[in-house]
């Protein structure tokens, strides 16, 4: 017990420090365009601009920034005459990294020329810089991943990464599944592609739980990328995970093959991927855009995010498949901004145009596999991308019908999001085609439990009883909804029937908490302190099983909360809210602290965690009581 009060306090300092990262005001810093063009070396008159970006350098903090061919480095320091130092490091991709230092002393809204790097096949960049001093809005983030001791970091290995993250964090807990995640992808790419593991270094995965400041994030996938140094940087938290990101795969193939326009890039780092269905859609929809609007990276930028992405990945895809990866290798290690199309006809020997009526005229006979779009949306539902995952659902009711598997899957998304609405509405279709479901039947009694609809809900436990008799999930429903009436001895029956079946610990637990609950009620105070304890022995045990899982928590700091020790309660019921991200069981979560902190007397407290109660599609009774709380303060 020692050791798991330890892990407590280590989860609620993390949460101390995420708190803490979001509090930083508003500070003076710099917008820094950053443009490249590209040439013949030798030649300026052939330069052309074929990319820029503006980024936020807060006073002080050195953020990376990776465009072209390399990563740019920047530490600004504003000074007080309106002049700016921007200490610079520049390092190009492997396998022949350039290396450029230096410092500038820069006016406010003056063009430099920083450098000229070598790209391929003769040609170069230009790098040009324009800094302009601003007031910044306040840092999202304040974690600094060089800083490891400072903000308690942990790092762990795995075959192909080294994992980075704050120590005890949301994905330090969930830390095996992330492994294996990302071990999975990578051993795609590899059994495809043909390379090994040698050729590579490790790469070094940070998973933050917020924005950190020190590298310029791609909005479209929420994730950072430093390919010169081999990191790539995600987000990983309750509500936001960017682990299902294509930067994986963009990051192999730079560190691998080198620079190539997105087009190419984008579309090989992202290959298994759906695109050829969502390039469909794009088509259907008339969003479709002409190949040669993308070949160079600033009107690849211009385009909507989602038709350059897809287009470019469907487009790649083609290409492999169609005319093998040797000759796509060839492009891509060929091909610059502006020598793109060129290249095309030097590999294919056809001319973009034609390869475009190719792929379009593949496409409309191309449907994807039933596998693919349940790979994919498992993975968007695991990172809680749950809006993404009901799309491919209803996609796949579309192509292959309503099958039973699709829209069972539609019914559990949606009660994770709790649209228990639409949830209810899937698994009564599902019913209608597996009339003696007793898991189908349980789960509807769950949600009009949830609604408040008790008649209802009573009678799909009471179904599910009668086709087995040992069912104790659907005695220990019954008990409650039966406490919640009133019907005492009625409810006692069905947890002493669930008592005699062989159950878990999280049922044992439920079956202690709510005898005891029922006893106070009838005033056999001995009796219910006696079930309380036996409640908290198992709600220790739990939390030693599932010590990663939400629910042990909430359990165990409500089984503290029964037994009136309310600080060890607000500990345990804190770690479940930092743990638990659906909407019923978050509910719950607060109303329990909303209870235990107005036992505190810490009523402003208690009012903000009852009135989230009332702000979430919490189940019937929490927003019940919470409300009555709420109205008695």
């Amino acid at each position: 017990m020692d050791k798991m009060k330890f892990k407590i306090g280590q989860v609620l300092l993390v949460l101390f420090l995420i708190i803490c990262s979001n509090s930083v005001y508003g500070v003076q810093g710099v917008l820094l365009n950053i443009e490249v063009e590209e040439g013949i070396m030798g030649d300026s008159a052939s330069f052309e601009l074929i990319d820029h970006r503006e980024i936020k350098l807060w006073d002080g903090v050195e953020t990376a920034s990776f465009q072209a061919n390399f990563t740019l480095s920047v530490t600004p320091a504003v000074l007080d005459t309106g002049n700016v130092i921007l200490n610079l490091s520049l390092i190009t991709l492997p396998p022949k990294p350039q290396p450029i230092f230096t410092e500038l002393l820069a006016e406010d809204g003056k063009t430099y020329l920083l450098a000229e790097v070598k790209a391929k096949e003769g040609r170069s960049y230009r790098v040009y810089l324009t800094p302009r001093i601003t007031e910044l809005p306040e840092p999202e983030c304040d974690l600094d991943t060089r800083d490891k001791e400072k903000e308690d970091w942990d790092e762990l290995p795995s075959a192909h990464f080294f994992f980075r993250f704050i120590l005890n964090s949301l994905a330090d807990l969930h830390w095996a599944e992330i492994k294996g995640y990302a071990e999975t992808e990578y051993r795609r790419f590899r059994e495809t592609f043909g390379f090994t593991q040698p050729a590579m270094d490790r790469m070094e995965y940070f998973l933050l739980p917020c924005r950190a400041n020190e590298v310029v994030w791609d909005d479209r996938f929420n994730i950072g990328l430093d390919p010169s140094k081999n990191k790539i940087y995600s987000i990983y938290n309750l509500f936001e995970r960017s682990l299902d990101s294509p930067g994986m795969g963009f990051l192999l193939f730079y560190r691998l093959w080198g620079y190539a326009p997105p087009l190419l890039a984008e579309g090989i780092g992202n290959y298994f991927s759906l695109s050829h269905h969502f390039t469909k859609k794009l088509i259907a929809s008339e969003r479709w855009i002409p190949l040669n609007q993308l070949l160079i990276t600033k009107d690849y930028r211009r385009q909507p995010e989602d038709v350059a992405f897809w287009e470019a990945c469907s487009f790649v895809r083609f290409l492999v498949k169609t005319y093998h990866l040797d000759k796509f290798k060839l492009l891509y290690k060929r091909s610059t901004d502006l020598t793109l199309k060129q290249t095309i006809e030097e590999v294919y020997k056809k001319d973009l145009a034609t390869l475009e009526k190719e792929w379009l005229s593949f496409l409309e006979g191309y449907r994807d596999t039933i596998a693919d779009f349940y790979y994919l949306a498992s993975v968007r539902m695991a990172n809680r991308h749950y809006d993404e995952a009901i799309q491919l659902y209803e996609d796949m009711l579309d192509l292959y019908g309503r099958q039973t598997g699709i829209l069972r899957s539609l019914a559990y998304v949606y009660y994770l999001k709790g649209d228990y609405d639409r949830s209810e509405k899937y698994y009564e279709e599902v019913l209608a085609e597996d009339t003696l479901n007793l898991e189908y039947l349980h789960i509807l009694g769950n949600i009009n439990s949830i609604q408040g609809e008790y008649d209802k809900a009573r009678s799909y436990y009471l179904k599910v009883i009668s086709l087995d008799s040992t069912y104790v999930r659907s005695y220990l429903k019954l008990a409650q909804l039966e406490i919640a009436k009133g019907d005492l001895l009625f409810a006692k029956n069905h947890f002493e029937q669930a008592q005699r079946q062989d159950t878990n610990t999280q049922s044992k637990v439920e079956i202690y908490s709510g005898l005891g609950t029922l006893y106070k009620k009838l005033g056999q105070s001995e009796e219910a302190l006696k079930n309380f304890k036996n409640a908290l022995f198992y709600a220790r045990r739990f939390v030693t099983e599932f010590s990663d899982r939400p629910i042990p928590y909430l359990e165990l700091g409500e089984s503290f909360f029964n037994l009136g020790e309310i600080d060890s309660a607000i500990n345990y019921l804190q770690v479940a809210e930092f743990l638990e991200d659906r909407p019923v069981y978050r509910g719950r979560v607060f109303l329990a602290l909303g209870k235990a902190s107005q036992k505190k007397n810490d009523l402003s407290k208690a009012k903000m965690y009852l009135q989230k109660v009332l702000s979430l599609p919490s189940g019937f009774k929490e927003r019940k009581e919470a409300e009555n709380l709420l109205s008695s303060m």
